[in-house]
Formats: structure tokens, C-alpha cells, sequence
């Protein structure tokens, strides 16, 4: 075998063998703690690239990335051919971007150790940026890997999900380190960093006590076909299906009947009872007064005014009206409270930055995307109730933890995720986003009620494990106790504390890092 296809067949294994071990904790059970050496084959493959001078370095990172991406996140393509393609290009550049840079640092800086302390940082700072910005896919944030196994990261009442990053980074270095250096108190450190995470979380999964201050809730998932839901079956057989399934299993006790996302539409937010649906669960409840829901629909409201109102307003005849992806807090006599979703996926429910950039509308709307998108609102916010205060998670939210918790800090005493996860079909994808939400619980200690159309609707408890869940894609009801809690985590109190550190420290290495090129070059 001549050296250039020895090569060859080392970094593609390489490649192949990073991405391999990566996507596993994302998509099987139980594996959380694969993540914690998969950067490893990663780190070995920049050592013989530049040991060996390999040219064209950055495709096989980007190779290593895309892999990665296409792995876990395969599925969108079901959903949006074109959204799944700048999702994985996309995410992976920039997980590239970073790592690219770490090799950049790790050739130019004597002390090698500097450029791996470098690269977490960079991540980390890129992962917490990644979450506030209105381009992002977080789907993949290393933190999330263990959301398959929630009794390894029960500290993330303390850190959130880039505490779980944090942990992967440090861990594969460390391991690495032990591998090629062969000293010993790098693999005392590396089994430290291992052992002393997932013992603290042992203990305190074992512990840990709910109150005994429980609610019922009832979770409907009508199993509707999310492509035949709007202009093909007629919402008053929706309606009419809803509110069986609900006559059939609602008891006494129960407090809230939570339905999934956008079940019903049109309704306007001035006059919600002009909506034929609205005054059917307005009846519902009527014969139920001691029950509320919790309805997920798509509203609008109406500015009779000339001038467009705001960036995402749409024009109608001699007036002008926003959509809402709305949840709802309703009782027999109307609307108690409200939130928007305001986390939208990108070119599907929004137009990224079009009040700078107004010519994006029409480039998204070109490849099926959104034009103006949906309205929202300016923060988190809890659904008031005087028997329990309720944070309303509407779909892809759910993955935004530092974003979640604020409802809770602002008082919410249970969560609750309403979704449609059946446009995927029946792939990892709609698996992934209810194991997401084991974390949303353990970060804010808090039960959670995941409410899908086609997914898994299941309600899960404080420690982030599952107490009862439904099969995907079969009509079901599921009643659970939900239990209160009003005591605040140190995440749901402080946000991401890592995340923001990281930022602060990433300007700081590159002023130092510009700093020392500026002083080399003097030197010359």
C-alpha cells in the first residue's frame, strides 16, 4: 500500500470512527457515556493530519462534522429537503469553524495544553452565542448527548446543558492526553473528571424527593396525520374527536387538559369566541368547571391602521394582522393568559434578521420557506393560574434551556411541551425531542407533560425520568398526577453561568493570542 492511500484509509477511519461514536449517545439509549471518548479518534486525526503534512486538513474536519450531522439529523430531509440540507451544512461550518481554529492555536502556541483549554472555550462560547441568536439549530449541543441517560447528569439542576459539554470536552482531552503521554496523573485526572460527576449524580438521583402537592393532568394525543391537519380534514371533525377523547377519560380530579400544538386555527385574539372551536371548548369546560386547558392554536390579531405595523405583519384588505403560534390558558369563561412561541425555526416559521435584511423573504419564500413568519414575544413568560402557575413550551423551544427557564424563575410550578412531532415520520427525530425534555426537568426541577399529535406524549418527573409515555403514532389519552414545585435551581436562577464565562474568556484569549503575534513579530 503506497502512503498516500495509508493515509487516505487512516483518516477516514478516523473520521468514520469520531462520527460513529458522537451520534450514538444522540440516538440509542443508555450511551450518554460514549460521549466522553468519541473526540478522541477527532484528536488523533488533527495529530497525524498535521504530523504528516496532509493537505486540504479542513475538508476531512468538515467530512468529520457532516458526518456527524447527517448521522443524527438525518430525518429533517422528511420535513424539508432544503431546510435539512442548510442545517447539516451549516451546523457542521461552524463546529469546523471551531475546531479549525484549535489547530490554528495548537500550531502556532509553544505550550500545546494552551490550545486544547482554547478549543473548549471556543466551543463552549459558540454553543451559549448559538443559542441567542436567530439563525441556530442547537439540536446537536454536546450537553444534550446525555439526554439519554439523565441519571448521569443530575447536575444539571447547577450548569444546564453546557455543564454536560464541558464535561465531553474536558473528559476526551484529558483521556487523550493519558493515551499519548502515558503519564500517570493525567490518568488519575482523566478517571477523576469521570467518576466524580457521575457519582455526585447517583447520589443525588437516589435522593432526590418530590413533594407530595400533586394536580392531575390529562394529555390528549389525537394521532392526526400533521399533513392532512389544515385544508384537508375539517377542523369540526378534529374538534369532534378531541372532545370524545376527552369525555371518555376525564375524571373528577383532573385540573388541566393539555392538547398538542396548533390543534385549532384562526382564532383572533380580540374576539377568541368568533372562533366555532374556541365555543366548543368553552362548552367542554362548561360541563367540566373545575377543569382548564391548555390549547395549543394559531391566532392572530388585527391593526386597522395604514401603515404596516410591525416587520411581520401581513396585509389584507384595508388592514393588517400578525399570526401567532399561540398556548393558551382557557376555562369556561374565556382566555385567563397566553404566551406566543418565540424560539422559531429558522426559514420555516420566521425570516431570519428581515427587518435588516428585507430581500430574505423572498429568497426563503423561493425555496418554500416563510416570507414574514409567525409574531412573537418579547421573553418567556408564565401561564398564571391561581391553582398552579404553568410554563408552555411550543415545540422546537423545548430545546433551548437557558431560554426555558425563565418561565419557571418567573414562577411557573410545572412545564408543559405541546408539539407535533409526526412531519419526521417515524424516525430518531421525534425520539430525540422528548428525551430533550428529560434535561428541561432535571435543569429546572420541575415535571414535565409532553404533549405531541404524532410523537411520544409522556409526562416525566423532577429527576428527568419517564413515569408514563404512549406509543408514536396511535391515538391516545394519558392522565398522570403532575407534581408542584416552587423551589428554584441554581440554573433556573442564574441562566448559563458556563456558557457566558466562556464568552468573557474566548475575548480574552484572542486579545492574549493576538497580543503574542503582535510581540513575535516585533521581535523579527
Amino acid at each position: 500500500m503506497t502512503n498516500h492511500k495509508k493515509n487516505k484509509v487512516i483518516i477516514w477511519g478516523l473520521i468514520l470512527l469520531f462520527a460513529i461514536l458522537i451520534t450514538i449517545p444522540f440516538i440509542i439509549p443508555h450511551c450518554g457515556f460514549i460521549s466522553l471518548f468519541a473526540f478522541i479518534p477527532l484528536f488523533f486525526l488533527e495529530n497525524y493530519i498535521s504530523t504528516n503534512n496532509v493537505k486540504h486538513k479542513f475538508i476531512y474536519y468538515y467530512s468529520s462534522f457532516i458526518l456527524f450531522n447527517v448521522f443524527t439529523t438525518f430525518w429533517v430531509w422528511n420535513a424539508s429537503a432544503v431546510g435539512a440540507i442548510a442545517a447539516i451544512i451549516l451546523n457542521a461550518l461552524q463546529m469546523s469553524i471551531v475546531f479549525q481554529l484549535f489547530c490554528y492555536f495548537k500550531k502556532r502556541l509553544n505550550r500545546k495544553w494552551i490550545a486544547y483549554i482554547a478549543f473548549v472555550v471556543m466551543w463552549l462560547a459558540w454553543e451559549h452565542t448559538y443559542f441567542n441568536v436567530q439563525i441556530s439549530w442547537p439540536w446537536l449541543v454536546l450537553g444534550n448527548a446525555f439526554a439519554t441517560s439523565p441519571y448521569m447528569v443530575q447536575w444539571y439542576e447547577i450548569t444546564g446543558s453546557l455543564g454536560g459539554s464541558l464535561w465531553i470536552l474536558a473528559t476526551n482531552i484529558l483521556l487523550y492526553f493519558a493515551i499519548t503521554s502515558k503519564k500517570r496523573c493525567t490518568s488519575i485526572a482523566a478517571i477523576a473528571t469521570i467518576l466524580i460527576p457521575v457519582v455526585f449524580s447517583t447520589l443525588r438521583y437516589s435522593t432526590y424527593s418530590e413533594s407530595d402537592d400533586t394536580i392531575k393532568v390529562l394529555a390528549i394525543q389525537p394521532n392526526i396525520n400533521p399533513y392532512d391537519k389544515f385544508g384537508v380534514l375539517p377542523q369540526y371533525e378534529i374538534d369532534d374527536r378531541f372532545i370524545e377523547l376527552v369525555e371518555t377519560n376525564i375524571s373528577p380530579e383532573t385540573k388541566f387538559i393539555i392538547s398538542p400544538e396548533t390543534f385549532t386555527y384562526n382564532i383572533n385574539l380580540d374576539s377568541p369566541e368568533s372562533n366555532t372551536s374556541f365555543l366548543k371548548y368553552q362548552m367542554l369546560l362548561h360541563n367540566h368547571p373545575e377543569t382548564k386547558m391548555i390549547l395549543g392554536a394559531l391566532t392572530n390579531k388585527v391593526y386597522h391602521t395604514t401603515e404596516k405595523p410591525s416587520v411581520t405583519s401581513i396585509a389584507a384588505k384595508g388592514y393588517w394582522y400578525d399570526v401567532y403560534n399561540t398556548i393558551m390558558l382557557i376555562d369556561s369563561n374565556g382566555v385567563k393568559d397566553y404566551y406566543h412561541k418565540s424560539k422559531l425555526v429558522p426559514a420555516v416559521e420566521c425570516t431570519p434578521y428581515i427587518d435588516i435584511f428585507p430581500f430574505l423573504g423572498d429568497v426563503f419564500e423561493f425555496f418554500g420557506g416563510s416570507r414574514s413568519g409567525y409574531a412573537t414575544m418579547d421573553d418567556m413568560k408564565p401561564l398564571i393560574d391561581e391553582s398552579s402557575n404553568i410554563s408552555g413550551l411550543i415545540c422546537y423551544e423545548s430545546i433551548y434551556g437557558e431560554y426555558a427557564r425563565r418561565a419557571v424563575k418567573d414562577g411557573a410550578e410545572f412545564v408543559t411541551i405541546i408539539t407535533n412531532d409526526g412531519w419526521w415520520g417515524d424516525t430518531p427525530g421525534y425520539k430525540q425531542h422528548f428525551r430533550y425534555a428529560l434535561l428541561r426537568a432535571i435543569e429546572t426541577r420541575r415535571d414535565v407533560v409532553f404533549v405531541a399529535n404524532t410523537g411520544i406524549t409522556g409526562f416525566i418527573d423532577q429527576r428527568g425520568s419517564v413515569k408514563s409515555h404512549t406509543e408514536y403514532w396511535t391515538e391516545a389519552t394519558l392522565e398522570d398526577t403532575v407534581n408542584i414545585n416552587k423551589v428554584l435551581t441554581p440554573f433556573t436562577k442564574y441562566g448559563d453561568i458556563i456558557g457566558v464565562i466562556a464568552c468573557w474568556l474566548m475575548i480574552t484569549v484572542a486579545l492574549l493570542f493576538i497580543f503574542t503575534l503582535f510581540a513575535k513579530n516585533s521581535r523579527k
